[in-house]
């Protein structure tokens, strides 16, 4: 309980052990025997011992105890009686504690059967030998099927702990019995947790007697001794002693407190329980200190007592047999239904956290918490726990149930668990949850099968499919698979629409569409923030920040990265905190330098391998590659392309390999002496994976770079001109500014010829421009023949950064003096905004006179303006319509609050309503003051690199 679920889960703390001298030697003698590392050449079944004793006896704590002492990495597995437990997965939650491959068993399980339980017992055979695995609580029915498919784990050692004693002789098990506490020891106990003088009520001997050396029942008689509000009351006729030492201790305890442990009676009581799971079985929202008091009241009585420190408790097996029979009026309830209820309650709550789901409308009382992946690491096991077996919970709250844990299990990388529910209860919504986990494990065959199997009838199965496109690279493929979600018959804005949303503005940034990629993920992170849903959010401002640094945006970029970490960490999404620092590494590289950049591809390449995330590594292989060539390393850049390129092979991701192919085109092979005739003949496939994927971004620089690797000629300017139209059509100025400087090389033919359109061309790049110094350096050098190679070379970082400036006749700024425009007006129509108030603002879009909007009023199409706060603000609604005109009415108006004072910037995106086209992008600033002066708002100004 409260462990990491990829580590073994430890052996109990229960707070003090006393005496057992002998028995605690018996089982360290046999541990030193047989917990030990096998030799790789060797064989056998695991050793086992059996602990077997009375319940309430200590045989945990004596277990707990020995393993402890040994240095010996231990595996704590409490089965606690159950009559039945599925083998297979107790199994796969042992490999997944013992750090088994995720991918190999994930792959395993969409295959056959039989495959499965043969890759499953040839893991536990790589992995387990030389530790030790403790069941407890374990019948023979449950423990021997168990050990029977370990049987290829020789080293392994195995401890049982149960009640019964026969039925272990076809084992060869060695049994040591576990008998009540002597006198001496239980006298120890009691003086420990009780007080001889405190209460001379009841005298100590009787009080001893009653607790029949058990530890648990003697640290309940310690407790009423010392407890001065115990009654004192004779023993009623057919009670038996330790009835009557558990219903003294009830009569120190208050109403609530009795009617918690009626409730805790009703459970598994064996099982371990924490604080939250008391909450949630019993409310006391009236009681002072809630039922945090209520339950620290029997901790103090020792009616409950702690399990492993200050995480989990327990009710012991004793106390819970005689609050049964001395509560009469307790409910009668199934055993286990209050796990189930609570299990169904707060999955359903958590997963709204990860997947954005609306809370059911009996969890939308005030002051209701959702808890965080988390807080719900102690309880998965117990959560699988109630899929397997002989349940009483109907199949209704077994589906609920296991659609919660699924997405849980999923978010937390558990793909061992995860395979178990699976073939546990193989629903559409388990399924579709390991068709993710295989996509992020970089299996795209197998999440492909995953999806299929559900045949897309479902939202989730399509923007879950659809992020298993974009993962594989194939663009063009994601996007066709959204428009059943976001074509023109798209349903009423969900989550189902926020995570398409998500993945399209992904899609759509890697395809260079800076515009339309930010669109969407400012719409997403809109609808994620209203539902709720923090990793849909963290994810939506993480790819916003590939959006801002593909952009140049790197101060923005830097301040969404560390928004998207917080949102991340707050749901547990390790691979996405990973994919976190992936981004902040390109960051580093441009505004700290390789030093930093480098550092941080190592941390990234760190948690992406412990994660298995082969995708993470690749994406990291490749920007450390570029690390490499800010370092001046230039020969170990193609070393690190290569390894990328191998890692894109091998997970599937098509837009990763040819990223990383075109790189390696870029340099020269070894021992290659014509250079440009085998990079030619490696940009050919380039090119074509490119246009197969969807990637006009690729397909423009690769085209760029054939023509430029070309000896100068007219023959090349069709492939040019085509370059260029794709470039034209992203808004991409840069590499418009690159597509004119091969171009006058191949015009002029003879390099120098050149020098006058060479300067011509460097005095005609924008002076608004972002990073102009930069780019006119580089066309310099370019010109100059300096390049990296020692030939003229477009440099390498110049396809990684757009600046986006769109002309055209639909586009409302036109370039130059000779077209009319139309003017973006931004008004405030309120006097003074201040603080925590609201604030409203109109925006107009206003033809010039000339304007075709202005000319055919008839015909003027309708806009949508998004608005997005750049400072501590809100802005609602986050969109509205428009049309092009002066007049107010035809405006779109917005409220703006301001969350605290100073100067505050909005963004606005206006695009054509009926394509999604980004025309413009406007921002405006108003002032926010602490005291009684006007506020003003500034002229909008276009932010002409930030849209279209």
């Amino acid at each position: 309980m409260g462990q990491h679920l990829r580590g073994p889960t430890p052996p109990p703390d229960i707070g003090g052990f006393f005496g057992r001298v002998e028995g605690l030697d018996r089982i360290e003698t046999w541990l030193r025997q047989h917990a030990v590392t096998p030799p790789s050449s060797s064989r056998g079944r695991p050793s086992l011992l059996v602990l077997h004793g009375p319940a309430g006896v200590g045989k945990s704590a004596l277990a707990a105890e020995a393993c402890r002492r040994r240095t010996v990495v231990t595996h704590w597995i409490s089965l606690y009686d159950a009559a039945h437990a599925a083998v297979e997965p107790t199994l796969l939650r042992l490999l997944g504690e013992s750090g088994g491959s995720r991918a190999a068993i994930v792959r395993a399980a969409v295959g056959d059967d039989r495959a499965f339980r043969q890759t499953l017992r040839h893991e536990l055979s790589r992995h387990l030998p030389g530790r030790l695995l403790v069941l407890d609580g374990a019948t023979p029915s449950v423990a021997l099927p168990l050990l029977n498919s370990l049987a290829d784990c020789p080293g392994l050692a195995v401890l049982v702990t149960t009640r019964q004693k026969s039925g272990w002789r076809r084992s060869g098990a060695r049994l040591i019995a576990v008998d009540a506490l002597d006198e001496r020891e239980a006298r120890d106990i009691f003086v420990a947790f009780g007080d001889l003088g405190a209460n001379h009520d009841v005298p100590y001997r009787l009080l001893v007697d009653a607790a029949q050396g058990l530890p648990a029942l003697t640290r309940v008689a310690g407790a009423v001794s010392r407890n001065e509000a115990t009654r004192w009351s004779e023993r009623q006729e057919g009670e038996s002693r330790p009835q009557w030492l558990v219903r003294l201790a009830l009569t120190g305890c208050t109403p609530h407190q009795r009617g918690a442990l009626r409730r805790l009676a009703t459970r598994n009581s064996a099982a371990p329980f924490t604080l939250r799971t008391f909450e949630s079985m019993y409310p006391l929202d009236s009681v002072p200190g809630g039922a945090r008091s209520v339950l620290y009241g029997l901790l103090a009585q020792e009616l409950v007592q702690r399990w492993n420190g200050d995480e989990t408790f327990c009710l012991p097996q004793p106390v819970a047999d005689a609050v049964r029979t001395v509560e009469p009026s307790s409910p009668v309830t199934p055993a286990g239904e209050p796990d189930g209820l609570w299990a169904d309650r707060v999955l359903q709550d958590t997963a709204g956290l990860l997947d954005g789901r609306p809370l059911p409308e009996q969890h939308t009382h005030p002051g209701h918490e959702r808890l965080t992946p988390d807080e719900l690491v102690p309880h998965v096991d117990e959560f699988m726990s109630l899929l397997s077996g002989h349940n009483p919970r109907s199949g209704w709250q077994q589906s609920t149930i296991a659609d919660g844990l699924a997405v849980l299990l999923a978010v937390l990388g558990d793909a061992h668990r995860l395979v178990a529910l699976h073939r546990l209860r193989p629903i559409p919504p388990v399924r579709r949850a390991l068709g993710s986990l295989a996509a992020d494990l970089g299996l795209p065959k197998q999440a492909t099968a995953l999806f299929d199997a559900d045949t897309w009838v479902s939202p989730d199965a399509v923007h879950q499919g659809a992020a298993a496109c974009h993962q594989s690279g194939r663009l063009d493929g994601a996007l066709s698979v959204l428009d059943v979600l976001l074509g023109d018959d798209a349903r009423p804005e969900d989550r189902h629409t926020a995570w398409a949303l998500l993945v399209l503005g992904a899609v759509r940034c890697d395809r260079g569409e800076v515009a339309e990629a930010e669109q969407a993920l400012v719409r997403a992170a809109t609808l994620h923030r209203a539902l709720g849903c923090r990793r849909g959010l963290g994810w939506a401002l993480l790819h916003n920040a590939r959006m801002c640094l593909l952009s140049g945006r790197e101060a923005e970029a830097g301040r969404l990265l560390d928004e998207a970490d917080e949102q991340l960490l707050a749901v547990s999404d390790t691979r996405g905190r990973n994919w976190v620092v992936t981004e902040r590494l390109r960051l580093a590289l441009r505004r700290v330098g390789p030093e930093a950049a480098l550092e941080l591809a190592r941390r990234a390449e760190v948690q992406h391998k412990a994660a298995e995330d082969l995708r993470g590594r690749a994406w990291t292989s490749l920007y450390l590659a570029l690390t490499r060539l800010e370092e001046g390393h230039v020969r170990s850049v193609r070393e690190e392309l290569t390894t990328a390129e191998q890692l894109f092979q091998e997970c599937g991701d098509d837009l990763g390999s040819a990223w990383a192919k075109h790189r390696i085109g870029l340099f020269p092979s070894p021992g290659s002496r014509d250079h440009s005739a085998t990079a030619l003949a490696s940009l050919g496939p380039v090119w074509a994976l490119f246009g197969e994927i969807g990637c006009p971004l690729g397909t423009a620089w690769t085209e760029l770079e054939m023509v430029a690797r070309r000896k100068p000629s007219d023959l090349n300017l069709p492939l040019l001109d085509t370059a260029e139209g794709r470039f034209r059509a992203l808004g991409d100025a840069y590499g418009l500014i690159w597509v004119a400087a091969v171009r006058a090389v191949h015009q002029n033919h003879l390099p120098w010829d050149g020098l006058r359109t060479a300067r011509s061309l460097v005095a005609s790049v924008p002076h608004d421009l972002p990073d102009r110094e930069r780019v006119v350096r580089e066309l310099r050098q370019f010109w100059e023949g300096r390049g990296m190679l020692g030939r003229r070379i477009i440099p390498i970082r110049a396809r990684d950064r757009m600046a986006v400036r769109h002309t055209g006749p639909d586009f409302l700024e036109l370039p130059g003096p000779a077209g009319p425009r139309c003017r973006v007006r931004v008004t405030l129509l309120d006097d003074s905004p201040a603080e925590d108030t609201t604030a409203r603002l109109l925006l107009r879009v206003s033809p010039e006179d000339g304007h075709p909007w202005r000319a055919a009023e008839a015909e003027r199409p309708w806009l949508t303006v998004t608005a997005v706060p750049l400072t501590h603000a809100s802005v609602d609604p986050a969109s509205g319509l428009l049309l092009p005109s002066e007049q107010a009415v035809h405006g779109a108006e917005f409220g703006f609050t301001a969350h605290r004072t100073g100067t505050h910037r909005i963004r606005f995106t206006i695009t054509l309503e009926r394509t999604g086209t980004v025309l413009q992008q406007v921002e405006t600033e108003l002032d926010i003051l602490d005291h009684d002066e006007r506020a003003g708002l500034s002229s909008p100004e276009a932010v002409t690199h930030r849209g279209r």
